[in-house]
């Protein structure tokens, strides 16, 4: 499991404040006082059952990087190409899970495929002969790589999925380790891509999705949508003041809102 080696950190926190240990997985523990969700209501299921001390915070969108110096290629993103990026994430990072196909899927395709590998899995994709049409680096930071994306191509990491939906970017999605299996199904139910429901597709099936998302005008328009409801959350701001709301109360910071349809003023 992933995060088994937390625990001991977790416990140890605990033990100083006079609780015991717990084995419960991080992802269960709901605190009775605040839970900050960093996504919109527009992404979560309807809920009649949502906690009154879960707030929607929007997503952590990063600030501004003051300095990038863009690879040599980078002209190639003002052709008259769609743009594919396709990721990996951070955790579950083999190529040959989604890179790999990807780029065989898109070889013979009219769009661009730009790969960010991340540190992790340059070496395991180094030997693999790269199409014509793919642009590989280790990192891009996102402010400068999204506004030219057309597609996500992604493994349902939670970040990159919310960062791609800030930017109004339809998606792919083929994950199921950790949480991806419920992003990737919450991608599909608010029809801002597909989900390919495994996390180890055939080029096929990830060429089929491409070319769905990049022929059927919903998908974008429903990105779009999240896009102007991310817009209105800022979310280091609303963290702040329900931190500081929780510290001067110390009592549950409710949220009043009807089914967690909220954004703090």
């Amino acid at each position: 499991m992933v995060f088994r080696s937390l625990y001991p950190c977790v416990n140890a926190a605990r033990s100083q404040v006079g609780l015991g240990a717990t084995n419960t997985l991080l992802f269960d523990v709901l605190s009775p006082y605040l839970y900050l969700t960093v996504t919109v209501p527009g992404f979560e299921y309807p809920r009649s059952d949502l906690p009154p001390q879960v707030h929607f915070i929007g997503p952590l969108v990063p600030e501004t990087t003051p300095t990038f110096t863009p690879p040599s290629w980078w002209h190639d993103l003002d052709q008259e190409l769609p743009v594919i990026h396709v990721t990996q994430g951070t955790v579950a990072t083999d190529p040959e899970d989604l890179i790999i196909p990807t780029l065989q899927a898109l070889k013979d395709e009219s769009v661009l495929v730009v790969v960010t590998l991340g540190i992790s899995s340059a070496a395991a994709f180094g030997a693999f002969p790269l199409p014509q049409n793919v642009r590989v680096e280790p990192f891009i930071p996102y402010q400068f790589l999204l506004p030219y994306v057309d597609v996500m191509v992604t493994n349902g990491g939670y970040n990159g999925v919310q960062m791609a939906l800030a930017h109004g970017i339809p998606l792919v999605a083929a994950g199921k380790s950790e949480d991806k299996s419920e992003i990737c199904a919450r991608i599909a139910w608010r029809s801002v891509g597909v989900d390919l429901k495994t996390k180890t597709p055939k080029p096929n099936q990830v060429r089929q999705a491409v070319r769905q998302v990049l022929s059927d005008a919903l998908y974008r328009q429903q990105a779009k949508q999240l896009q102007t409801e991310i817009a209105q959350y800022h979310a280091a701001e609303q963290a702040s003041t329900l931190l500081e709301a929780l510290v001067q109360t110390k009592r549950p910071i409710i949220n009043n809102a009807s089914r967690g349809q909220e954004a703090v003023e």
